[in-house]
């Protein structure tokens, strides 16, 4: 299961991770990320994003 995140980086220098929704494969993941035109966001296994195992926002916030 694949979640799909959007990553949002206030200008104070605070960034926060919003799950939008969960997906059952990458592919529909990445397809509902380009429907709805996400730019700052990704696609992460359920298992990384709950224990914590991938990149936080604050990695590609653009500040």
């Amino acid at each position: 299961m694949y979640a799909l995140v959007l990553f949002i980086c206030y200008l104070d220098g605070g960034c926060e991770d919003i799950v939008i929704d969960v997906y059952n494969t990458e592919s529909q993941c990445l397809l509902a990320m380009d429907e709805q035109r996400l730019r700052q966001g990704g696609c992460f296994p359920v298992e990384d994003f709950i224990d914590g195992f991938w990149h936080p926002a604050q990695e590609y916030s653009d500040l």
